[in-house]
């Protein structure tokens, strides 16, 4: 598993308040609650970091399912949205980070100064990561925004024949040059999980990413590797947003 993080990012233990170490005591016993929908969708990224962590945590369908009755009280004005403690955050790249280091999957804090800037070169590749699963992840709306049935399934086709297999192969050569067998490195993080999620999403979908990975045989042994983390195998099949089924509802 990857480095945990640091408590604090911006404080000195040793000159920390007992009310700020009372705080963080406190949190450590408050379990997040994540608003969203019983759906596979943009918070997968976030769910499958806490899994991977076994990090209990409550899925807040009510409040998703009422929306948006509780608009005004986010940040942005949408969902998904974190709450810990006293903390409420939006923006689904920050979830899923917030999430990881919880997790202890997100490169962390070193006091040494060589240990912290091989941990930011660290963190700069897992972002990379996450930033690319986003968007391998993004291309699911060209088939769920398409205009019609027929764009629907030609724009699902693409996605299996040629979106998928190019940033997969993408993916596979970065760890053919790495000589790692994570995109983590010697062992799987966040980058990795992320990859989990969204090769489930499209799973889910119905898409053939079997043989999207068929060429990619490091990126399959990285996810069975990462498969191995915390409670990641049970990850939950949930309802359907994005599907490639068109007689499915959600086509």
């Amino acid at each position: 598993m990857g480095n945990t993080s640091c408590n604090s990012t911006s404080k000195n233990p040793s000159t920390s308040s007992d009310t700020d170490n009372n705080h963080d005591n406190d949190l450590a016993s408050i379990k997040p609650v994540l608003v969203y929908w019983d759906l596979h969708g943009r918070s997968d990224f976030a769910q499958a970091m806490l899994y991977a962590g076994n990090i209990p945590f409550d899925l807040d369908q009510d409040t998703a399912n009422a929306w948006p009755a509780s608009k005004d009280d986010t940040p942005f004005g949408q969902i998904p949205v974190l709450k810990h403690g006293n903390m409420v955050i939006g923006q689904g790249g920050a979830i899923t980070r917030y999430c990881a280091r919880l997790a202890g999957l997100y490169p962390g804090c070193a006091s040494d100064d060589v240990q912290q800037q091989q941990q930011h070169q660290e963190a700069a590749i897992c972002d990379m990561y996450l930033e690319e699963m986003m968007d391998i992840f993004n291309g699911i709306f060209q088939a769920k925004n398409a205009p019609d049935k027929e764009a629907k399934l030609a724009a699902w086709k693409m996605l299996e024949t040629q979106h998928l297999p190019k940033h997969f192969a993408l993916l596979e050569k970065n760890l053919e040059q790495s000589q790692r067998p994570f995109l983590g490195g010697s062992q799987p993080n966040a980058a990795d999980v992320a990859f989990f999620a969204v090769y489930n999403l499209y799973d889910r979908a119905g898409v053939n990413v079997n043989d999207a990975m068929a060429d990619c045989p490091k990126l399959k042994g990285a996810l069975e590797g990462t498969l191995t983390l915390g409670n990641l195998k049970n990850f939950p099949k949930r309802g359907l947003y994005f599907t490639s089924d068109p007689e499915h509802d959600a086509f």
